[in-house]
């Protein structure tokens, strides 16, 4: 060990010193004339004196036999405590807190630039190396000053960098139990860090550099690109205070952290630097200014966010990358058009009605290439069949005016949004008869489900029949008369009694008789809850939309096309929405994507009054038909053509 060279030095060796002294009370004489020069208004002058003082001290502290240094006992347990220092490595052997051995090592240009946790490892290493014969096998205690090495040698082994990982590869022989002790506690190891001798260790991490350069060589980037990373990381500024970090420590909490570099502070153990790149375990933190570059070449197959991440993050690495990635993908127009399908969403049962005939739904099918229209009852699911002549909302007015006078007007009419359904003629029946009318998103059937349920049903009653050359009728007849979901019959909801069919019965059978409604509703109550449990188990509800977002509605091919949101529609989960030519539409939220593009360009004044209208129009469906527009309400496209609404003629 050389002598001192300042103040500080000497204090250094004489806490050590200090430390030691238990064992020699004699250290405190021989130390007196060293003690000398920390004196306040001593100048610090070393010669021939301290020379001898010095060495006796040395000699005290080694001497074997001698009164600090102990024979090693292989019946006592094993300490082993390290220190690292920006010059060198220091290790102390101990039993029973007495020094065995004394080891300490010098750090060459290359080992100078590792990460302070890598020298930090690297003294553990050194010490079992140098104290090989009184280690192997044995339960070992090592203590350094370190904290982070407690977590590092807990964590997988691929989530250490490249020079850890094979430093803890080479320890993997050794049965260690590492632990944090203060650097104070340590005074020995502290010291033979700070001062240490030329070591010829060329052994010592045999491989060490040679793996971590022949991993850098041997990914899969080419030389220009490493090259162009390096040159990037050694103009950011972010990096190269990153770069200073490492290599001196980092901070004891994360408020003593600088700001420029606190978002890499939760992964502070696993960064290293390689020649100039920076390392996150294996995988390369990209500079800021390659980072758009890479984030094209991430989403170069347009994989969906979660591939691309897990692509990302198996090679590269950079703080909020995840993010990056999800805007990216939730912005890539290519991507959006070609998505898939949302997943349905919880279900959302229609009301039970109060009393049979009160709630009704209605829809057309075609059957041996002839029309029908079929009414369904809420209450009882009692239906109705006729043939009509055509799909016009004239024919469908005069087949419900027939149904509506046998049972009764209902309350509510609920249908899909078709052409004979939506019509100015029907809304004005509606309101001439004095129901509601409402009808379900565009595209999406199963809002009107119980009618197109029943339409099934009617096909295949209608098929079989016609298989096995029957009269229809009487199929559909003794469906009315069977008991359905465990009550009664759709004929005993809605009629109190049976129908009287071919099938024998007794007179008292075929007598009205009132059914209980708090059983019913109870039952059918059950029904739906059991059904809605079983529906919502692959369902996810879907976010609600605000008036102004962009979005991307599906068409019937699947693909997905750019629009805007004017606000919600009268029905549930639905919105009305105006694509980029104009045209306004309600959809479903289910075939409705919100997205991260940017917003078309348009006037707040234009878009404004267009949605109003529109949404009056919606909710006020018997009101007179809009006239044509004025050029102040003209929307205009993405590109900003100017474009004016459809004018519907109400012919």
């Amino acid at each position: 060990m050389p002598p001192p060279s300042n103040k500080s030095e000497l204090e250094t060796i004489l806490g050590m010193v200090t430390y030691l002294s238990k064992f020699a009370p004699r250290l405190s004489e021989a130390t007196d004339p060293l003690r000398q020069l920390l004196k306040e208004n001593s100048e610090f002058v070393w010669d021939s004196n301290h020379d001898v003082a010095f060495q006796r001290v040395k000699d005290l502290l080694t001497q074997e036999p001698g009164p600090v240094l102990a024979y090693f006992d292989c019946t006592k347990d094993v300490k082993l405590q390290v220190d690292a220092s920006q010059c060198g490595l220091g290790a102390v052997l101990l039993q029973d807190e007495r020094p065995i051995a004394y080891a300490s090592k010098a750090l060459n240009d290359t080992e100078k630039n590792y990460a302070q946790i890598e020298k930090e490892l690297f003294a553990v290493l050194f010490g079992c190396k140098r104290f090989h014969q009184y280690l192997y096998g044995r339960q070992v205690v090592v203590e350094s000053d370190h904290k982070p090495l407690e977590s590092i040698m807990r964590k997988p082994l691929v989530a250490a960098p490249l020079r850890l990982q094979r430093m803890i590869l080479q320890l993997q022989r050794y049965n260690l139990d590492i632990q944090h002790k203060p650097g104070k506690h340590i005074p020995v190891a502290d010291t033979l860090s700070r001062k240490p001798i030329e070591c010829d260790s060329q052994t010592l991490c045999e491989g060490m550099d040679f793996q971590i350069h022949s991993v850098i060589s041997n990914a899969p980037v080419s030389d220009r690109k490493m090259a162009e990373i390096r040159a990037a990381t050694a103009q950011d500024e972010q990096l190269s205070r990153l770069k200073q970090m490492i290599q001196s420590d980092w901070p004891e909490s994360r408020k003593r952290c600088p700001t420029t570099v606190a978002e890499y502070w939760n992964h502070r153990h696993e960064i290293s630097e390689v020649d100039g790149i920076l390392l996150k375990g294996e995988k390369i933190i990209i500079p800021h200014s390659l980072r758009t570059d890479m984030l094209s070449r991430i989403h170069t197959g347009h994989l969906g966010i979660e591939k691309s991440k897990q692509r990302a993050r198996d090679v590269l690495f950079w703080p909020g990358m995840g993010k990056q990635i999800e805007t990216l993908v939730g912005s890539c127009s290519i991507c959006l058009e070609r998505r898939h399908s949302h997943q349905r969403e919880p279900m959302i049962s229609h009301p039970i009605p109060e009393r049979p005939w009160q709630v009704i739904a209605t829809d057309l099918f075609t059957w041996n290439s002839r029309d029908y229209i079929v009414a369904v009852d809420y209450y009882s699911r009692y239906f109705e069949v006729e043939k009509i002549v055509s799909l016009t909302s004239a024919a469908v007015i005069t087949k419900l005016k027939a149904m509506f006078a046998r049972f009764g007007v209902p309350q509510t009419v609920i249908s899909d949004n078709g052409p004979c359904y939506s019509s100015q003629e029907f809304k004005n029946f509606a309101h001439s008869w004095d129901f509601e009318h409402i009808t379900s998103s565009p595209l999406y059937p199963q809002s009107n489900g119980l009618a197109e349920k029943t339409v099934q049903t009617v096909k295949a009653l209608m098929d079989k029949a016609h298989a096995q050359r029957v009269d229809p009728y009487l199929s559909l007849l003794e469906y009315r008369n069977t008991p359905v979901d465990g009550l009664k019959s759709p004929a005993q909801l809605l009629m109190s009694r049976r129908l009287r069919s071919v099938l024998p019965a007794m007179e008292k059978q075929l007598q009205p008789v009132l059914s209980p409604r708090c059983t019913f509703q109870s039952r059918r109550q059950l029904f739906q809850s059991r059904q809605k449990q079983y529906y919502d188990r692959g369902a996810r509800a879907l976010p609600a939309l605000s008036q102004g977002s962009t979005i991307r509605f599906q068409l019937p091919s699947g693909t997905w096309k750019p629009a805007t949101v004017i606000g919600p529609a009268p029905t549930q989960r639905s919105y009305n929405i105006v694509t980029d030519e104009g045209q306004m539409l309600r959809r479903n939220r289910r075939h409705i994507l919100q997205t991260q593009e940017p917003n078309p360009e348009k006037n707040a004044s234009d878009t404004t009054k267009p949605a109003s209208t529109e949404t009056e129009r919606l909710q006020h469906p018997n009101a007179d038909p809009l006239e044509p527009e004025e050029t102040s309400q003209l929307v205009s496209t993405r590109s900003g053509r100017i474009v004016r609404p459809r004018v519907v003629l109400d012919l």
